[in-house]
């Protein structure tokens, strides 16, 4: 059924979400570190609901989970550059290849989220554009225009009816 293939990203989505709105200021580095966590997990899931999970992924799996995991241990200075570090990737892969999945539209917003919070708790921002958040939302909306027009170029869209691409 198609829509098994959303529910990995649904539930990442949901759980993504709640963490982000129950977490107190003290601990909203780590909920936000959590939530791309879930997100990485679903994300997988994913995978492995639409096609079967190939064992090429198990590498970049169990890295990813590391690296989220260190950066948790760093709380913000970890945030931060896990954050610049999923914006980073996402940014590249979904430009690169389209993003046909649910989670390639939800897991940079959860990075979006992770290192607007880091930078606020670091101090590390400024007035204007320069608002921790602001520059996270721009990169956002900057990155999903092109991921929009790059999966519609490869024809990618597919996915939503459950298509292969």
């Amino acid at each position: 059924m198609i829509w098994t293939r959303y529910l990995p990203g649904l539930a990442a989505a949901a759980g993504g979400a709640a963490l982000l709105y129950s977490s107190r200021r003290k601990r909203a580095v780590a909920f936000a570190c959590l939530a791309t966590l879930l997100g990485l997990v679903g994300m997988e899931a994913e995978y492995w609901v639409a096609h079967g999970f190939p064992m090429s992924e198990v590498t970049f799996f169990v890295a990813a989970v590391a690296l989220t995991l260190t950066a948790l241990a760093f709380a913000a200075l970890g945030g931060t550059a896990l954050g610049i570090l999923g914006l980073g990737f996402f940014a590249y892969v979904n430009l690169r290849y389209g993003a046909p999945y649910l989670l390639d539209y939800v897991l940079p917003i959860l990075y979006a989220f992770l290192l607007g919070r880091s930078r606020r708790q670091l101090g590390w921002q400024g007035t204007g554009i320069l608002r921790a958040g602001c520059t996270e939302g721009l990169w956002i909306a900057a990155t999903y225009l092109l991921m929009f027009w790059r999966t519609s170029s490869l024809g990618k869209w597919g996915w939503i009816t459950g298509a292969p691409w």
